[in-house]
Protein backbone atom coordinates (compact mmCIF):
# COMPACT_ATOMS: atom_id res chain seq x y z
CA UNK A 1 0.00 0.00 0.00
CA UNK A 2 1.20 3.56 -0.98
CA UNK A 3 1.92 5.74 2.20
CA UNK A 4 -0.37 9.17 2.19
CA UNK A 5 3.20 11.08 2.30
CA UNK A 6 3.63 9.62 -1.64
CA UNK A 7 0.30 10.40 -2.42
CA UNK A 8 0.13 14.30 -3.04
CA UNK A 9 2.81 13.60 -5.59
CA UNK A 10 0.70 10.93 -7.57
CA UNK A 11 -2.53 13.58 -7.18
CA UNK A 12 0.29 16.05 -9.05
CA UNK A 13 0.87 14.26 -11.34
CA UNK A 14 -3.02 12.88 -12.11
CA UNK A 15 -4.56 16.61 -11.65
CA UNK A 16 -2.17 18.24 -14.25
CA UNK A 17 -3.39 15.39 -16.27
CA UNK A 18 -6.98 16.46 -16.26
CA UNK A 19 -6.01 20.35 -16.63
CA UNK A 20 -5.74 19.44 -20.27
CA UNK A 21 -8.57 17.37 -20.50
CA UNK A 22 -11.19 19.34 -23.45
CA UNK A 23 -14.03 20.12 -21.27
CA UNK A 24 -17.17 20.94 -22.84
CA UNK A 25 -18.81 23.14 -20.37
CA UNK A 26 -20.98 21.15 -19.64
CA UNK A 27 -21.30 17.51 -19.56
CA UNK A 28 -21.67 14.24 -18.05
CA UNK A 29 -18.67 13.91 -15.56
CA UNK A 30 -17.35 17.15 -15.73
CA UNK A 31 -18.96 17.52 -11.97
CA UNK A 32 -16.64 14.73 -10.37
CA UNK A 33 -13.42 16.42 -12.41
CA UNK A 34 -13.71 19.71 -10.91
CA UNK A 35 -14.78 18.70 -7.57
CA UNK A 36 -11.64 16.21 -7.63
CA UNK A 37 -9.60 19.03 -8.78
CA UNK A 38 -10.52 21.52 -5.83
CA UNK A 39 -9.80 18.10 -3.58
CA UNK A 40 -6.33 17.97 -5.41
CA UNK A 41 -6.00 21.66 -4.44
CA UNK A 42 -6.41 20.50 -0.72
CA UNK A 43 -4.10 18.21 -0.57
CA UNK A 44 -1.46 19.46 -2.59
CA UNK A 45 -1.48 22.98 -1.12
CA UNK A 46 -1.45 23.91 -4.92
CA UNK A 47 -3.32 27.03 -5.90
CA UNK A 48 -3.34 26.70 -9.49
CA UNK A 49 -6.06 23.61 -9.45
CA UNK A 50 -8.45 26.26 -7.54
CA UNK A 51 -7.49 28.92 -9.72
CA UNK A 52 -8.29 26.63 -12.99
CA UNK A 53 -11.59 25.73 -11.55
CA UNK A 54 -12.19 29.52 -10.38
CA UNK A 55 -11.48 30.96 -13.86
CA UNK A 56 -13.51 28.33 -15.69
CA UNK A 57 -16.48 29.17 -13.74
CA UNK A 58 -15.65 32.49 -14.43
CA UNK A 59 -16.04 32.11 -18.27
CA UNK A 60 -19.04 29.98 -17.87
CA UNK A 61 -20.68 33.49 -16.36
CA UNK A 62 -20.18 35.25 -19.32
CA UNK A 63 -22.31 33.56 -21.82
CA UNK A 64 -24.67 31.62 -18.99
CA UNK A 65 -27.64 32.96 -20.67
CA UNK A 66 -27.03 31.44 -23.35
CA UNK A 67 -27.41 27.60 -21.75
CA UNK A 68 -25.69 24.82 -23.19
CA UNK A 69 -28.02 21.69 -23.56
CA UNK A 70 -26.19 19.83 -20.66
CA UNK A 71 -26.06 22.80 -18.46
CA UNK A 72 -27.72 20.60 -15.82
CA UNK A 73 -24.91 18.73 -15.46
CA UNK A 74 -22.75 22.05 -14.50
CA UNK A 75 -20.34 21.47 -11.07
CA UNK A 76 -22.81 23.20 -8.81
CA UNK A 77 -21.16 21.42 -6.03
CA UNK A 78 -17.95 23.11 -7.11
CA UNK A 79 -18.84 25.84 -7.89
CA UNK A 80 -20.26 26.52 -4.19
CA UNK A 81 -16.63 25.35 -3.04
CA UNK A 82 -14.60 28.03 -4.60
CA UNK A 83 -17.16 30.56 -3.47
CA UNK A 84 -16.20 29.51 -0.26
CA UNK A 85 -12.60 29.88 -0.86
CA UNK A 86 -12.38 32.72 -2.87
CA UNK A 87 -15.54 34.52 -1.58
CA UNK A 88 -16.58 35.73 -5.64
CA UNK A 89 -20.34 37.41 -4.79
CA UNK A 90 -20.32 36.59 -8.54
CA UNK A 91 -20.36 32.76 -8.13
CA UNK A 92 -23.15 32.64 -5.54
CA UNK A 93 -25.23 34.98 -7.57
CA UNK A 94 -24.76 32.00 -10.43
CA UNK A 95 -25.76 29.48 -8.00
CA UNK A 96 -28.84 31.22 -6.85
CA UNK A 97 -29.33 31.25 -10.64
CA UNK A 98 -28.48 27.83 -11.59
CA UNK A 99 -30.35 26.57 -8.39
CA UNK A 100 -33.58 28.85 -10.08
CA UNK A 101 -33.02 26.86 -13.84
CA UNK A 102 -32.40 23.25 -11.97
CA UNK A 103 -35.77 23.58 -10.42
CA UNK A 104 -37.47 24.65 -13.41
CA UNK A 105 -37.45 21.45 -14.98
CA UNK A 106 -40.97 19.66 -15.24
CA UNK A 107 -40.95 16.41 -13.35
CA UNK A 108 -42.87 12.82 -13.17
CA UNK A 109 -45.54 11.91 -11.57
CA UNK A 110 -43.59 10.93 -8.64
CA UNK A 111 -41.75 14.31 -8.18
CA UNK A 112 -38.28 13.44 -10.33
CA UNK A 113 -36.57 15.97 -12.45
CA UNK A 114 -36.88 15.55 -15.91
CA UNK A 115 -33.67 16.54 -17.33
CA UNK A 116 -33.49 14.49 -20.52
CA UNK A 117 -36.18 14.73 -22.31
CA UNK A 118 -34.84 12.81 -25.86
CA UNK A 119 -32.45 10.34 -24.21
CA UNK A 120 -30.39 8.68 -26.81
CA UNK A 121 -29.88 5.09 -26.38
CA UNK A 122 -27.25 2.65 -27.42
CA UNK A 123 -25.22 6.23 -28.63
CA UNK A 124 -21.74 5.15 -29.10
CA UNK A 125 -18.51 7.18 -27.09
CA UNK A 126 -16.99 9.51 -28.90
CA UNK A 127 -13.47 7.87 -28.90
CA UNK A 128 -10.53 9.94 -30.24
CA UNK A 129 -9.21 9.81 -33.99
CA UNK A 130 -7.32 6.51 -34.88
CA UNK A 131 -8.49 4.38 -32.17
CA UNK A 132 -8.46 0.93 -32.80
CA UNK A 133 -12.32 0.27 -31.52
CA UNK A 134 -13.53 3.46 -33.51
CA UNK A 135 -14.96 1.66 -36.55
CA UNK A 136 -17.10 -1.05 -34.35
CA UNK A 137 -18.10 1.77 -31.96
CA UNK A 138 -19.37 3.72 -35.38
CA UNK A 139 -21.25 0.99 -36.02
CA UNK A 140 -22.88 1.26 -33.28
CA UNK A 141 -24.90 4.12 -33.93
CA UNK A 142 -27.10 2.49 -36.39
CA UNK A 143 -29.18 1.37 -32.69
CA UNK A 144 -29.24 4.55 -31.46
CA UNK A 145 -32.81 5.53 -30.68
CA UNK A 146 -34.83 7.99 -28.72
CA UNK A 147 -35.58 6.98 -25.29
CA UNK A 148 -38.13 9.97 -24.33
CA UNK A 149 -37.73 11.20 -21.12
CA UNK A 150 -35.24 9.45 -18.90
CA UNK A 151 -34.50 9.65 -15.27
CA UNK A 152 -30.30 9.11 -15.07
CA UNK A 153 -28.11 7.95 -11.74
CA UNK A 154 -25.68 10.16 -12.47
CA UNK A 155 -28.34 13.20 -11.50
CA UNK A 156 -27.69 12.09 -8.07
CA UNK A 157 -24.56 13.81 -8.41
CA UNK A 158 -25.71 16.67 -9.97
CA UNK A 159 -28.85 17.72 -8.10
CA UNK A 160 -29.27 16.60 -4.49
CA UNK A 161 -25.70 17.83 -3.20
CA UNK A 162 -25.90 20.85 -5.37
CA UNK A 163 -28.95 22.20 -3.60
CA UNK A 164 -27.68 20.48 0.05
CA UNK A 165 -24.54 22.75 -0.41
CA UNK A 166 -26.21 25.66 -1.18
CA UNK A 167 -28.82 25.38 1.87
CA UNK A 168 -25.33 24.89 4.19
CA UNK A 169 -24.18 28.02 2.37
CA UNK A 170 -26.98 30.19 2.96
CA UNK A 171 -29.35 28.50 5.19
CA UNK A 172 -32.17 29.10 3.16
CA UNK A 173 -35.16 26.64 4.08
CA UNK A 174 -36.20 26.46 0.36
CA UNK A 175 -33.12 24.74 -0.88
CA UNK A 176 -33.00 22.23 1.81
CA UNK A 177 -36.84 21.34 0.90
CA UNK A 178 -34.97 21.32 -3.19
CA UNK A 179 -32.15 18.72 -2.34
CA UNK A 180 -34.60 16.09 -0.88
CA UNK A 181 -37.09 16.94 -3.60
CA UNK A 182 -34.41 16.02 -6.14
CA UNK A 183 -32.71 13.01 -4.87
CA UNK A 184 -35.57 11.78 -3.37
CA UNK A 185 -37.68 10.82 -5.52
CA UNK A 186 -34.56 10.13 -8.36
CA UNK A 187 -33.79 6.76 -5.64
CA UNK A 188 -37.27 5.90 -5.66
CA UNK A 189 -37.27 5.16 -9.29
CA UNK A 190 -33.77 3.63 -9.79
CA UNK A 191 -33.61 1.73 -6.57
CA UNK A 192 -33.96 -2.83 -7.39
CA UNK A 193 -35.01 -3.67 -4.31
CA UNK A 194 -34.33 -7.26 -5.44
CA UNK A 195 -30.53 -6.49 -5.92
CA UNK A 196 -30.27 -3.31 -3.68
CA UNK A 197 -28.61 -1.55 -6.41
CA UNK A 198 -29.68 1.29 -8.49
CA UNK A 199 -30.35 1.05 -12.27
CA UNK A 200 -28.34 3.50 -14.54
CA UNK A 201 -31.72 4.81 -15.74
CA UNK A 202 -35.64 5.05 -15.40
CA UNK A 203 -37.75 5.19 -18.73
CA UNK A 204 -41.31 7.50 -18.47
CA UNK A 205 -42.65 5.84 -21.62
CA UNK A 206 -42.69 2.52 -19.81
CA UNK A 207 -42.49 3.79 -16.08
CA UNK A 208 -39.37 0.84 -16.03
CA UNK A 209 -35.52 0.94 -15.19
CA UNK A 210 -33.31 -0.23 -17.76
CA UNK A 211 -32.38 -3.58 -16.48
CA UNK A 212 -28.64 -3.12 -15.89
CA UNK A 213 -26.54 -2.89 -12.95
CA UNK A 214 -24.18 -0.44 -14.34
CA UNK A 215 -21.02 0.03 -11.51
CA UNK A 216 -20.16 3.27 -12.18
CA UNK A 217 -23.88 4.60 -12.55
CA UNK A 218 -24.14 3.23 -8.66
CA UNK A 219 -21.00 5.42 -7.53
CA UNK A 220 -22.76 8.57 -9.39
CA UNK A 221 -25.79 7.44 -7.11
CA UNK A 222 -23.37 6.34 -3.84
CA UNK A 223 -21.26 9.83 -4.06
CA UNK A 224 -24.67 11.78 -4.75
CA UNK A 225 -26.10 10.24 -1.57
CA UNK A 226 -22.75 10.94 0.97
CA UNK A 227 -22.63 14.20 -0.17
CA UNK A 228 -26.41 15.53 0.35
CA UNK A 229 -25.81 13.70 3.58
CA UNK A 230 -22.71 15.83 4.12
CA UNK A 231 -24.24 19.17 3.51
CA UNK A 232 -27.81 18.45 5.24
CA UNK A 233 -28.19 19.22 8.99
CA UNK A 234 -26.86 16.10 10.54
CA UNK A 235 -29.85 15.59 12.66
CA UNK A 236 -32.61 16.60 9.56
CA UNK A 237 -35.21 14.00 10.33
CA UNK A 238 -35.71 13.67 6.87
CA UNK A 239 -32.28 12.70 5.55
CA UNK A 240 -33.17 9.06 7.17
CA UNK A 241 -33.89 7.07 4.14
CA UNK A 242 -30.60 8.66 1.96
CA UNK A 243 -28.75 7.29 4.93
CA UNK A 244 -30.74 3.72 5.15
CA UNK A 245 -29.86 3.37 1.25
CA UNK A 246 -26.40 4.48 1.30
CA UNK A 247 -26.07 1.68 3.78
CA UNK A 248 -27.93 -0.63 2.05
CA UNK A 249 -26.40 0.20 -1.39
CA UNK A 250 -22.93 0.04 0.37
CA UNK A 251 -23.35 -3.61 1.78
CA UNK A 252 -24.56 -4.77 -1.83
CA UNK A 253 -21.17 -3.19 -3.13
CA UNK A 254 -18.90 -5.19 -0.64
CA UNK A 255 -20.97 -8.57 -1.82
CA UNK A 256 -20.06 -7.92 -4.72
CA UNK A 257 -16.14 -6.87 -5.10
CA UNK A 258 -13.82 -8.95 -6.96
CA UNK A 259 -11.36 -10.91 -5.29
CA UNK A 260 -8.93 -8.51 -6.69
CA UNK A 261 -10.56 -5.57 -5.05
CA UNK A 262 -12.23 -4.16 -8.32
CA UNK A 263 -15.75 -4.36 -9.41
CA UNK A 264 -16.92 -5.66 -12.65
CA UNK A 265 -18.90 -2.92 -14.84
CA UNK A 266 -21.96 -4.53 -15.01
CA UNK A 267 -21.79 -5.50 -11.14
CA UNK A 268 -23.54 -8.91 -11.36
CA UNK A 269 -22.25 -10.05 -14.52
CA UNK A 270 -18.12 -11.94 -13.63
CA UNK A 271 -17.95 -11.77 -17.72
CA UNK A 272 -18.10 -8.28 -17.67
CA UNK A 273 -14.66 -6.41 -17.41
CA UNK A 274 -13.06 -4.87 -14.29
CA UNK A 275 -13.94 -0.93 -14.69
CA UNK A 276 -11.32 0.99 -12.23
CA UNK A 277 -13.38 3.69 -12.04
CA UNK A 278 -15.46 2.39 -9.83
CA UNK A 279 -12.75 1.45 -7.21
CA UNK A 280 -11.63 5.27 -7.06
CA UNK A 281 -15.13 6.15 -6.42
CA UNK A 282 -15.66 3.67 -3.73
CA UNK A 283 -12.33 4.31 -1.86
CA UNK A 284 -14.40 8.43 -1.66
CA UNK A 285 -17.39 6.77 -0.69
CA UNK A 286 -16.13 4.93 2.29
CA UNK A 287 -13.57 7.13 3.22
CA UNK A 288 -16.15 9.44 3.78
CA UNK A 289 -18.67 7.42 5.32
CA UNK A 290 -16.19 5.90 7.59
CA UNK A 291 -15.63 9.28 8.72
CA UNK A 292 -18.73 10.34 8.94
CA UNK A 293 -19.46 7.03 11.40
CA UNK A 294 -22.16 6.43 8.53
CA UNK A 295 -21.02 2.84 8.26
CA UNK A 296 -19.11 0.71 10.95
CA UNK A 297 -15.24 0.65 10.35
CA UNK A 298 -14.97 -2.21 11.45
CA UNK A 299 -16.76 -3.93 8.68
CA UNK A 300 -15.65 -1.85 5.81
CA UNK A 301 -11.96 -0.72 6.52
CA UNK A 302 -10.36 -3.90 5.28
CA UNK A 303 -12.60 -3.80 2.23
CA UNK A 304 -12.08 -0.26 1.51
CA UNK A 305 -8.03 -0.74 1.49
CA UNK A 306 -8.44 -2.97 -1.20
CA UNK A 307 -10.17 -0.82 -3.34
CA UNK A 308 -7.49 1.68 -2.99
CA UNK A 309 -4.61 -1.19 -3.29
CA UNK A 310 -6.64 -1.84 -6.86
CA UNK A 311 -6.93 1.59 -8.05
CA UNK A 312 -3.35 2.12 -7.10
CA UNK A 313 -2.37 -0.56 -9.58
CA UNK A 314 -3.85 0.49 -12.48
CA UNK A 315 -2.13 4.67 -12.20
CA UNK A 316 0.12 4.34 -14.99
CA UNK A 317 3.24 6.54 -14.64
CA UNK A 318 2.35 10.12 -15.02
CA UNK A 319 -0.88 9.75 -13.16
CA UNK A 320 -3.57 8.23 -15.79
CA UNK A 321 -6.06 6.10 -13.79
CA UNK A 322 -6.05 3.22 -16.52
CA UNK A 323 -8.38 0.87 -17.63
CA UNK A 324 -11.36 3.89 -17.39
CA UNK A 325 -14.37 3.26 -19.69
CA UNK A 326 -15.18 5.86 -22.05
CA UNK A 327 -18.66 7.33 -22.27
CA UNK A 328 -21.11 5.04 -21.28
CA UNK A 329 -24.63 5.81 -22.69
CA UNK A 330 -27.48 4.53 -21.39
CA UNK A 331 -28.57 0.80 -22.97
CA UNK A 332 -31.15 -2.05 -21.70
CA UNK A 333 -28.63 -4.34 -22.65
CA UNK A 334 -26.07 -5.07 -20.68
CA UNK A 335 -23.96 -6.22 -23.69
CA UNK A 336 -23.53 -2.20 -24.54
CA UNK A 337 -21.80 -1.94 -21.50
CA UNK A 338 -19.51 -4.69 -21.92
CA UNK A 339 -18.10 -3.27 -24.80
CA UNK A 340 -17.66 0.00 -24.37
CA UNK A 341 -13.88 0.52 -25.02
CA UNK A 342 -11.45 1.43 -21.77
CA UNK A 343 -8.37 3.63 -21.62
CA UNK A 344 -9.89 7.07 -21.40
CA UNK A 345 -8.53 10.18 -20.26
CA UNK A 346 -11.59 11.64 -18.60
CA UNK A 347 -12.95 13.92 -15.39
CA UNK A 348 -14.82 10.31 -14.44
CA UNK A 349 -11.37 8.76 -14.01
CA UNK A 350 -9.28 11.12 -12.76
CA UNK A 351 -12.01 12.95 -10.75
CA UNK A 352 -12.71 10.00 -8.61
CA UNK A 353 -9.25 9.09 -8.60
CA UNK A 354 -8.18 12.63 -7.07
CA UNK A 355 -11.29 12.41 -4.64
CA UNK A 356 -10.25 8.98 -3.40
CA UNK A 357 -6.52 10.00 -3.02
CA UNK A 358 -8.29 13.42 -0.92
CA UNK A 359 -10.57 10.94 1.28
CA UNK A 360 -8.66 8.83 1.91
CA UNK A 361 -5.15 10.54 3.23
CA UNK A 362 -7.77 12.96 5.13
CA UNK A 363 -9.42 9.62 6.84
CA UNK A 364 -5.34 8.61 7.64
CA UNK A 365 -4.96 11.60 9.73
CA UNK A 366 -8.15 11.51 11.25
CA UNK A 367 -7.22 8.03 12.63
CA UNK A 368 -3.62 8.74 13.52
CA UNK A 369 -3.98 10.18 16.79
CA UNK A 370 -6.32 7.43 17.83
CA UNK A 371 -3.34 4.91 16.96
CA UNK A 372 -1.39 6.99 18.55
CA UNK A 373 -3.29 7.10 22.28
CA UNK A 374 -3.61 2.90 21.71
CA UNK A 375 0.19 2.88 21.75
CA UNK A 376 0.54 4.85 24.96
CA UNK A 377 -2.51 3.53 27.02
CA UNK A 378 -1.18 -0.31 25.52
CA UNK A 379 -4.63 -0.65 24.59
Amino acid sequence: MTLPTSLPNLAVEAADLLLGYPWKFWFWGDSIGFEGLLDASELTGQEKYLGFVHGAFKGWLARERFRSEFDYTAPGVALLRVYEKTGDPALLGAARRHAAYMASFRQTDCGAYLRYEHAAIELPPELPPGHPDGPAMSAMANRATDGGPCIFVDSMHFDGPFFAKLYQTTREEAYRRLALANIGPQLTLLYDPASQLLHHFWMERSKTRNGVLWGRGNCWGLVGLVETLEYLPADDPEAGPLLEALRTIVASMARLQDPQGGWHTVLNDPSSYIETSIAAFMVHVLCRSIEHDWIESDRYYRLMESAMASMLESVRPGGLLDGVSYETFPSTRAEHYRRVPRGALVPWGQGPLLAALWSYTRLQRLREPSRVMRRQTGK
